[in-house]
C-alpha cells in the first residue's frame, strides 16, 4: 500500500526513485523505498515531513537541501565509515553527534564504507543458505538504520550517501577469506553474495543510480563522486570498478573541466596506499593499488587536478583519521582526508593484547593510554601513486587522528574562490576539543 505523506501540515505527493519494496526476496517483512520532494524556492529553513503507512507513522524534521555554496555560510559535509555497531557502548556515537550544535551540523552525510559488518562475530558460525543469511543481515541493517543504538541520529539530519567497502560483504570481498568460512567455496560465496547485494540495494543504493553506478553530487562549484569500487569488484584483480564505472569517471572529470567546478572523490579505500604482496593480499586485505584499473582511476582525477584546482580524496578504511596534501612544487594538486573508524570493529586477539599492554603502562609507568585498541595514523606514503607517477607528487601529512570519530568538511565562498575547512570530532565518553585543520582556498 502506497504511503501517506504531508509537508508541513499539507498533503504531498513526492517523486518516487524506489517504491516501497520488501528489503530482500526471502521472506522479509521490512520494506524500503526512496522518495524524493521538490520544494519551491521559497521554501522554510526547516521543513517537516510526515508518513504513513498501515500500522507506522513518522515525522521528520529537515533542511531543504542547497543548490550552491553561499558566502555567508558553511556547506557542511559529515565523513564517516566503519561502524560497528556491537562496539557503540552507551550510544556513544549518537551522544557524540548530539554534542555537535545544529548550527554547526551537515547539509549531506557521505558514509564511505563499512556502514555495517555483515562478517561479525568473526567466530560466529554463519549458516550457508541465502534464506536464513538474509534474516541475520536484516537484523544488522534494521539495528543500524532505526535505533539510537546505530546510525539514525547521523541519518535523521541529512540527506545521505553511501559508498560500500567490504564489509558491506565479507572482509576482502569478494575474495576468499581465511577467518570468514562462508567465503572459502565458490558456491558458498554465492549463497552469501546474493542476500548482502539485495539488503546493500535496499538500505544503501541511491536511486535511479544503480549498485555498482558511481553517484555525483553537485553543489555549486562543488561536485561530489562517490565511487563505488567494491560492489563489481573482480576476483582476478582487473578492475574495482564496473564495466561502466571508469567512462561515469572520465565523463565526470571531462565535465567539471569545462565548468571549472572544484571535485571531490569517495573511495572505499585510500588512493595512496602502496600495492601489497601476494600474502598480505590473500591473508588480509587487497588495496586499490592492486587492481588493474588504479591507474586509470588516478590518471583520471590527475587531469582534474591539473586542470587548475585541488582534488579532495576522501576515504576511511583504515582506522585512523589523517590529512595528507600532495603536491607537486610546492602547490597542493590532492588534499586526502581520512575518517575511521566511527565505532572500532572488535579484533579477537590483538584487542585483549593491546588492552593487557595499556594496562601494564599504567601499572609500570603511570601512563594512561587513551585509545588502548586503535592503531596510530602512520606517514603516509612518500609519494602519490609512484608507480603510475614517480616521483612527481610527493605527500605531506599535516594531520592525524587516533581513535573513534567523526569528520565534517566545510565550504563556503570567499570573493570568487572557495574557502576549506575540516573538523574532526572525537567518539569518547571524555572527548577531547574538536580540531579543525584549515585546507585554505580551492584555486
Amino acid at each position: 500500500m502506497s504511503p501517506k505523506w504531508k509537508l508541513n501540515g499539507a498533503a504531498a505527493r513526492p517523486d518516487v526513485l524506489r517504491a516501497l519494496e520488501p528489503s530482500h526476496a526471502f521472506g522479509s517483512t521490512v520494506r524500503t523505498g526512496v522518495f524524493e520532494f521538490t520544494l519551491a524556492p521559497s521554501a522554510a529553513a526547516f521543513n517537516v515531513v510526515e508518513v504513513k503507512t498501515p500500522g507506522m507513522s513518522a515525522t521528520l524534521t529537515v533542511r531543504p537541501f542547497p543548490s550552491s555554496i553561499e558566502k555567508d555560510d558553511w556547506f557542511r559535509i559529515l565523513l564517516c565509515s566503519c561502524f560497528h555497531q556491537a562496539e557503540n557502548h552507551q550510544a556513544l556515537l549518537a551522544k557524540t553527534y548530539q554534542n555537535i550544535p545544529s548550527s554547526q551540523r551537515q547539509d549531506l552525510s557521505l558514509f564511505m564504507g563499512d556502514q555495517v559488518y555483515l562478517d561479525l562475530p568473526t567466530l560466529n558460525n554463519y549458516p550457508d543458505d541465502s534464506a536464513k543469511l538474509a534474516e541475520r543481515f536484516e537484523t544488522y541493517y534494521r539495528t543500524n538504520w532505526t535505533t539510537v543504538l546505530g546510525l539514525e541520529p547521523l541519518f535523521n539530519a541529512a540527506p545521505s550517501v553511501f559508498c560500500p567497502d567490504d564489509h558491506e560483504y565479507w572482509n576482502n570481498f569478494p575474495h576468499v577469506s581465511p577467518i570468514i568460512q562462508n567465503s572459502w567455496k565458490k558456491a558458498s560465496r554465492d549463497r552469501w553474495k546474493v542476500p548482502a547485494d539485495q539488503l546493500y540495494d535496499a538500505f544503501q543504493s541511491t536511486p535511479p543510480a544503480a549498485r555498482g553506478d558511481n553517484i555525483a553530487v553537485d553543489i555549486a562549484p562543488l561536485s561530489v563522486m562517490v565511487l563505488d569500487q567494491r560492489s563489481q569488484r573482480q576476483e582476478d584483480r582487473s578492475a574495482t570498478l564496473a564495466p561502466s564505472g571508469l567512462q561515469q569517471l572520465n565523463d565526470w572529470v571531462d565535465r567539471l573541466i569545462a565548468e571549472r567546478k572544484i571535485g571531490a572523490v569517495v573511495t572505499g579505500q585510500s588512493l595512496l596506499d602502496k600495492p601489497v604482496s601476494e600474502y598480505q593480499g590473500t591473508v588480509a586485505d587487497w588495496v586499490l593499488s592492486n587492481y588493474g584499473d588504479y591507474e586509470s582511476v588516478v590518471k583520471a582525477l590527475q587531469r582534474l587536478a591539473e586542470a587548475g584546482r585541488p582534488v579532495l580524496l576522501l576515504t576511511g578504511d583504515v582506522h585512523w583519521g589523517r590529512v595528507t596534501r600532495i603536491k607537486e612544487g610546492g602547490r597542493t594538486k590532492f588534499i586526502e582526508i581520512v575518517c575511521s573508524p566511527s565505532s572500532l570493529v572488535t579484533t579477537i586477539g590483538s584487542d585483549q593484547l593491546k588492552s593487557i599492554g595499556a594496562g601494564f603502562r599504567k601499572f609500570f609507568k603511570g601512563e594512561e593510554t587513551r585509545w588502548p585498541r586503535h592503531s596510530s595514523p602512520p606517514d603516509a606514503e612518500p609519494f602519490f601513486a609512484p608507480q603510475v607517477f614517480g616521483k612527481r607528487y610527493r605527500t605531506d601529512v599535516v594531520h592525524k587522528q587516533t581513535g573513534d570519530q567523526l569528520a565534517m568538511l566545510a565550504f563556503r565562498r570567499a570573493g570568487g574562490e572557495i574557502e576549506a575547512k575540516v573538523t574532526y570530532y572525537e567518539i569518547h565518553e571524555r572527548p577531547n576539543r574538536p580540531k579543525e585543520i584549515k585546507l585554505g582556498l580551492m584555486r
